[in-house]
């Protein structure tokens, strides 16, 4: 187990994804998300570059409202960027806080790599930040469900209103399966590639739909949740840690747990609950930088940006608890125009009072090599811990 402080995004990071290009047609984009089981999906040109990517949720949107749309373009978002250098904690801040399903490297024009719900929910059993917090912590009291008499229409409506990718369905108050996204869209989209036994129709999606098992509706809003629902899904009476949670969704292939009393779903825990408390110890990771002894406010903004980059990269993912960063800049003796700077650092983390002294000349320079000191005090007490535990 790890801290997710230690972890990469270029340890995570998927760097051969499956693409579409924005020469397919929205029926064939939807194909490859359905058969390799993609909510989103990035999307290349012709000429190999990253143009954008394509999710579920607009695909459900743009043919509900603009069944002609063909062109991926039309629906194609932007996906959040992150460095390959970003930890675990940065990934999943900026996907809670982008909203989107999918980060995305790149190299110049190039889709350098991704990182979505399969490389979160690979690497999240790893964190040892979710090994000792109960799914009690998180998990939804608030759980929109659907009944398998309900129209597809309704339940549609109520994955976008609530910005929802899946509903637990029930039966005289039992919870009897689920029904999400891929599901809906589905029967949406007309294959264009039959296989046997699959759902067809036309692509608007509101004509002569066939359901799988050859049950046929002249319209979609005739068709009821139990038609498409899953009856698979997974469940517990009790609540547990969050790495059992994700090494039960990883066991059952599931990205969601309900909690059942009596068979009825009273609460719901999803792999994006637990990404946004990774999320949550960003803020928590909040320190206070003191700086005294500079007036000039391009160089106060300078020492602060070589800081911040310092605590953002190497130093930052060794840091569970810092506190304050305190940093008191003299000048010495004097050369000419030039002065002799004296820095003295003191941070406060769980590793105690760590002190750095140096002396230089430039300013910047002197400032680096006191944070190149601090990061290897903090590395080898960090090497420490590791080993003993």
């Amino acid at each position: 187990m790890r801290s997710a402080f230690e972890i990469s995004a270029e340890e995570v990071m998927n760097t051969d994804p499956l693409t579409a290009s924005t020469e397919e047609s929205v029926s064939q984009i939807k194909n490859r998300m359905e058969e390799h089981e993609l909510r989103v999906i990035p999307v290349v040109d012709e000429n190999g570059d990253f143009a954008g990517a394509v999710g579920y949720r607009e695909l459900v949107r743009f043919v509900q409202f603009n069944p002609e749309i063909t062109a991926p373009e039309k629906m194609m978002h932007q996906p959040p960027e992150f460095e390959t250098g970003d930890n675990l904690v940065e990934l999943s801040d900026l996907r809670i806080n982008s909203g989107r399903k999918m980060l995305v490297s790149l190299n110049g024009d190039k889709l350098a790599g991704v990182i979505g719900d399969q490389e979160f929910l690979e690497i999240l059993g790893e964190v040892e930040e979710l090994g000792d917090v109960s799914t009690s912590r998180f998990a939804n009291f608030n759980v929109v469900m659907v009944e398998e008499d309900d129209l597809i229409d309704q339940a549609r409506h109520a994955m976008l209103d609530n910005n929802i990718s899946r509903l637990p369905v029930i039966d005289d108050g039992e919870l009897t399966g689920k029904l999400d996204s891929v599901d809906v869209l589905r029967m949406m989209i007309k294959r264009e590639r039959q296989s046997a036994g699959g759902t067809s129709g036309r692509r608007e999606g509101t004509e002569e739909v066939n359901i799988a098992g050859g049950k046929e509706k002249d319209k979609m809003s005739e068709i009821t949740v139990d038609q498409l629902m899953q009856n698979s899904v997974s469940t517990s009476e009790e609540h547990m840690t969050g790495t059992e949670a994700i090494q039960k969704m990883q066991e059952e292939d599931e990205d969601e747990i309900i909690f059942v009393e009596d068979g009825y779903p009273e609460e719901i825990i999803t792999l994006k609950d637990l990404v946004d408390h990774l999320a949550e110890l960003a803020e928590q990771q909040t320190i206070l930088v003191q700086l005294t002894g500079v007036d000039l406010p391009e160089e106060k903004a300078a020492l602060h940006n070589k800081i911040r980059n310092q605590l953002r990269g190497s130093l930052g993912r060794k840091l569970k608890r810092p506190e304050e960063l305190k940093l008191r800049v003299r000048k010495k003796e004097k050369d000419g125009k030039k002065h002799r700077w004296e820095l003295e650092m003191q941070l406060v983390s769980e590793y105690g009072v760590t002190s750095v002294d140096e002396e230089g000349w430039e300013l910047l320079d002197t400032l680096d090599e006191a944070l190149n000191q601090l990061n290897t005090i903090i590395r080898k007490e960090h090497e420490k811990r590791t080993e003993h535990r």
